[in-house]
């Protein structure tokens, strides 16, 4: 029974005994010399593999092209019934059989055939260079490229000589860039015939490593350098072009979408220049919110093209690129904290429109005109000609004063305070501060100026004058002539500006206490 079993299950041992040596034998063995292959073994006899072949053949043929009076003519086929043996005077190189013969289209003596044709011709070839007319030859041809790389350099130089002297003559313009002169014409000239020199030394130097392989390919020896000196040419330039070439679709899809994302900004740049020019009107949409509104949606637009466009950028998905394009973004989310409370407080400031440019305002104990409104900042312009830089997150912060709001329809008070005694009558008061608000010119009589009576102090009278002015912007100069013509007005009339103050001096020590025993004067 036991037996019966094997026998049904040594078919199967036997496919699988075969089945690595067929694996073994779809494997090539390259028989080379001087890194060049002379053809493939791609069988082996059970006591060798294929590469152990392919060596041993490989050193016997070495061995044979060594011995000092080598002949290719020397190198024999033999057949008989069995195999083919190629021979150099009685030592085997290689043999070849019937098993050699299964992988190919041809018998094997066609084949051994083959192999010893391709043998002769390889150590024939290589043996002919070493002859001294071959190598007088070589030589010949040798200086022959040499000379002319001379030439092309002397040449070369001459070319450039001419050039450089042309263009050392010619008269340059400085380079200027926003009014600022980057470069004058002395230095205009020097950079472009510094460019010129390292252009010529790059043209020799490309011409020199193009001429070695030419001159290494003459030489049997050296050919393989010359195919390796091109190939470090070559092989990036082909790499570089087949990446532009596969690049080229996912190009076209970044075109696509920085062009559609530039015709709605297009887009938007109109509708916004319509809306500031008054052409286009949306209710509750103020014409100065056009243009920070168009910044806005331009950089979330751009915002949104960057991220369509990333997954399409040569090297996106390596993570190189994802580890510097997140150190970046951290560098800029903990260096950046002020800056962007000032944009956020910038745009905020933009909708609630405290303020506009040439509008005189105060901030803190800042007072001056706007003359620039930018995302971070705000500019003032005091009346000194100070331009005063104040951070946007500082105003929406604190409280701003603006005199130009209601300056220009209902105008903007003005009120200066004066102190005066009870000996002078507060009529004679009133009508000395509205004679000098009514000469005052930059003041409006229509709404009419009126005083106030704020407090009565101890010893004097606390008066107001309020006035009415459209020019908020000439706040100073107002208040300098309405007090010059307060103290016209008083000096006119006799009266003097002045807030009189009494001192009692008490002669005991006792202390004044309600209820208590009447005090004799107190002075005299």
């Amino acid at each position: 029974m036991y037996t019966c079993k094997i026998l049904r299950l040594l078919p199967v041992l036997c496919l699988l005994a075969v089945m690595p040596a067929r694996a073994q034998d779809s494997i090539a063995a390259p028989v080379t010399f001087r890194e060049d292959t002379l053809f493939s073994f791609l069988s082996a006899p059970h006591n060798l593999s294929l590469r152990e072949r392919a060596v041993l053949v490989t050193d016997r043929i070495r061995t044979i092209y060594e011995e000092p009076d080598f002949s290719a003519d020397s190198i024999l086929l033999q057949h008989d019934s069995l195999a083919s043996r190629i021979t150099y005077r009685g030592q085997v190189i290689a043999t070849i059989t019937d098993a050699d013969a299964s992988f190919s289209d041809l018998d094997r003596k066609a084949l051994a055939q083959n192999y010893l044709l391709v043998i002769q011709e390889k150590l024939d070839t290589l043996s002919s260079f070493t002859g001294i007319k071959h190598i007088l030859t070589f030589t010949a041809e040798a200086l022959a490229v040499i000379a002319g790389l001379i030439l092309i350099i002397w040449l070369l130089n001459r070319l450039f000589k001419r050039i450089r002297s042309r263009y050392a003559r010619k008269n340059y313009k400085p380079f200027v860039a926003g009014g600022y002169t980057l470069l004058t014409a002395d230095r205009v000239r020097s950079v472009m015939l510094k460019v010129l020199g390292i252009i010529r030394i790059l043209l020799i130097l490309i011409i020199i490593y193009f001429t070695l392989p030419i001159l290494f390919s003459i030489f049997p020896w050296t050919e393989r350098l010359a195919d390796k000196l091109l190939a470090y040419v070559l092989n990036p330039l082909k790499s570089i072009l087949k990446g532009i070439l596969d690049y080229v679709p996912n190009l076209l899809t970044i075109l696509v979408i920085y062009l559609f994302t530039r015709y709605i900004i297009k887009g938007v740049k109109f509708m916004a220049g319509e809306i500031e020019r008054g052409v286009l009107k949306i209710k509750g949409f103020y014409p100065d919110w056009a243009q920070p509104t168009y910044k806005i949606a331009k950089a979330l637009l751009y915002i949104f093209m960057f991220v369509a466009i990333y997954p399409y950028l040569p090297g996106s998905g390596s993570g190189v690129f994802q580890g510097v394009t997140v150190f970046l973004g951290l560098l800029v989310s903990l260096g950046s904290s002020s800056a962007i409370a000032n944009m956020v407080a910038g745009v905020v400031i933009t909708y609630m429109r405290p303020f506009r440019i040439g509008e005189r305002i105060q901030v803190g104990d800042v007072t001056g005109d706007v003359v620039e409104k930018t995302l971070l900042v705000t500019r003032l312009r005091t009346i000194k000609n100070e331009d005063i830089t104040i951070p946007n997150a500082v105003i929406l912060s604190g409280r701003t004063i603006n005199y130009s709001t209601c300056s220009e329809d209902r105008g903007l008070i003005l009120h200066a305070a004066i102190t005066i005694g009870y000996d002078t009558p507060w009529r004679k008061v009133h009508e000395l501060l509205l004679n000098a608000a009514a000469k005052t010119e930059g003041l409006l009589q229509d709404p009419k100026p009126f005083v106030l009576q704020t407090a009565l102090g101890d010893f004097y009278v606390n008066y107001e004058l309020n006035v009415y002015t459209h020019n908020a912007a000439q706040m100073a100069v107002l208040y300098s002539h309405l007090y010059e013509n307060i103290l016209d007005s008083f000096h006119d009339q006799g009266y003097e500006i002045m807030s009189p103050s009494f001192h009692a001096i008490r002669q005991n020590t006792e202390p004044a206490v309600p209820g208590g025993k009447p005090e004799p004067p107190a002075f005299k």
